[in-house]
């Protein structure tokens, strides 16, 4: 399967998994019909919401964005990331649903070796959030399997 349909498949069903766990607490969600929508994944209580789902940059402690996503991330009411068992490498917090807010949680630039900036956000700070865990083995293989990061 080709980088960019695992990296589609994967956000979207990143974004399944947060609508279920939203509507399982009680939420109104209406999610985008537009996959490419730039302004938001989801409406949560009328309010927009933003999904990443990733394996997170282990060395940062991270979930990372590239500078393009920052106005959209800025712009949420909150953002939920999924974070995607790395595969051969142990992740403690593997397989866990964060969400953070926006207007607390701050992210740093960092440059890639390549040249390509990025944006981090530290999985340990305040404005971010373990909301729930994902425990189910093979929707974790399932992720793992459409992650592009070790491909």
């Amino acid at each position: 399967m080709k980088n960019d349909l695992k990296k589609t498949l994967l956000g979207m069903l990143g974004e399944k998994i947060v609508a279920k766990h939203l509507r399982d607490r009680g939420c109104t969600v209406n999610e985008s019909l537009n996959i490419f929508d730039s302004e938001k994944d989801m409406e949560v209580d009328g309010n927009k919401v933003e999904v990443k789902t990733q394996v997170p940059f282990l060395m940062m402690n991270s979930f990372t964005i590239s500078i393009s996503q920052l106005r959209k991330i800025q712009n949420s009411h909150r953002v939920y990331w999924i974070s995607v068992p790395p595969g051969k490498v142990y992740d403690d917090l593997a397989g866990y649903i964060f969400e953070m807010d926006p207007a607390i949680a701050h992210g740093h630039r960092y440059t890639l070796k390549n040249g390509r900036e990025m944006v981090a956000y530290k999985r340990n700070q305040p404005g971010m959030n373990i909301v729930g865990q994902i425990k189910d083995q093979k929707l974790l293989s399932h992720l793992t399997e459409l992650s592009t990061s070790y491909a």
